[in-house]
């Protein structure tokens, strides 16, 4: 596997030299430059003295622990961002919260496994390359500030980098996992999106999904949709709403989608300086009972289709996330079958304006998909994607974002 970035230095910093050892040969092999120290003394000494943005440092070590070692490193403000992995062998909620208000950016447990660990890494490098990709472009961009119309065409290209970044964070398409299959559709307007879905596995016998949509365009909606896709993960410490800790095995419980909501409804809210809301739909496959919970959040009404059963809207509508403080939601439950399908889709595709200046519509959607239920659902993306520019005009931008997630029980 090729490293994102072309030369990148890990700093290891474990005081138990058989641990030390492992990890600095495991990272070497992997093609990385690394460096060890035992102690979160020599690891700062060396950290001004080589520039070395990435640091994987054990939680308790003597003479000072990985905490206080990442507030350090963030008081130091280098030139540049130092991605830190903490390695812990604790569990609960507080230690989490701790390492990351001290800096942390990700934690990896003991025991560790290496394959985790790498994954990790490459998780961070991204990061880092990202950076590094951004730092770049803010060079160009002062160096072509004398010139309005160089200055424009740099700025064209960033968002349009940034749009593609943030289809790279979907789902792969054709996705299954067990049994039930997705495809999607997503073709983001001139700005980067605020459009954002999602397909996961919860656990051995849950999925989860979601689609939402978040108001406006442009970077301020487009970085909020990044956040909420960084929040909305099944790793409960990174502060997932998703899950929660119970006393009891398996020690977690799947949060109820309409509970979800509540959650994100009381930690968006708007205020005077943020007027950013979304929309959304939020659903849990249940295998084992085979059924599909969700809870809709001002999002438009998802679209079931049942076999042998007409194609229909499910859903209630909902108050948009951070609206109304305390707002309810309702979770609605759907028992299902082989072949049937749930369709969530953003407004993007019922409000595209024609070339005939009348919108696509809810009733044309249904329409369509009626017509085409026999379709894979690899067909209906694509021949959605066709009808949809058709109806706009081959030659025409989108005004907003499109975007639709579809899945299907398998047979």
């Amino acid at each position: 596997m090729t490293n994102l970035l072309e030369f990148m230095h890990i700093l290891v910093v474990e005081d138990t030299l058989l641990a030390r050892t492992m990890l600095e040969r495991s990272i070497n092999k992997w093609g990385y430059q690394v460096s060890s120290v035992s102690n979160s003394s020599d690891a700062l000494e060396l950290l001004q003295r080589e520039p070395i943005q990435f640091v994987i440092t054990d939680w308790v070590m003597p003479g000072g622990d990985g905490v206080s070692l990442c507030r350090n490193i963030r008081a130091m403000n280098f030139p540049y961002y130092t991605y830190i992995i903490l390695i812990t062998a604790m569990d609960s909620n507080e230690s989490a919260i701790e390492g990351l208000d001290a800096g942390a950016d990700d934690f990896i447990r003991k025991p560790i496994q290496l394959d985790e660990l790498r994954a990790r890494i490459r998780a961070g490098e991204r990061v880092l390359a990202l950076e590094k990709s951004l730092q770049d472009r803010n060079i160009q961009l002062v160096d072509l500030s004398n010139n309005l119309l160089a200055a424009q065409d740099v700025i064209n290209r960033d968002l349009h980098t940034a749009a593609k970044m943030q289809q790279e964070l979907l789902p792969a398409s054709s996705l299954n996992y067990f049994n039930v299959e997705i495809d999607w559709l997503f073709c983001p307007s001139t700005v980067v999106s605020g459009d954002i879905f999602n397909f996961f596995r919860l656990d051995e016998t849950h999925i989860g999904f979601y689609s939402l949509d978040v108001a406006g365009h442009g970077v301020t909606a487009a970085m909020m949709s990044f956040t909420l896709f960084r929040l909305l993960t099944t790793e409960m410490q990174r502060g997932s709403p998703l899950k929660k800790s119970i006393d009891e095995h398996p020690y977690y419980q799947i949060v109820a989608p309409a509970t979800v909501m509540e959650v994100l409804n009381s930690q968006f809210q708007t205020n005077a300086e943020s007027w950013l809301y979304f929309t959304m739909v939020y659903g849990v496959v249940d295998i084992t009972a085979q059924t599909i919970e969700l809870s809709q959040a001002g999002h438009p009404n998802p679209i079931y289709i049942a076999k042998n059963e007409p194609v229909r809207f499910i859903g209630d509508g909902g108050f948009p996330i951070g609206l109304i403080d305390n707002a309810e939601y309702e979770s609605i439950i759907l028992n299902y079958r082989p072949g049937d399908r749930l369709i969530l889709y953003s407004d993007g595709i019922t409000e595209c304006v024609g070339t005939n200046g009348e919108m696509f519509g809810c009733e044309q959607l249904l329409e369509f998909l009626e017509k085409n239920r026999c379709l894979s659902i690899q067909q209906v993306s694509k021949a959605l994607n066709e009808r949809i520019r058709s109806w706009r005009g081959n030659d025409e931008v989108f005004e907003d974002d499109i975007s639709m997630l579809i899945l299907e029980i398998g047979q």
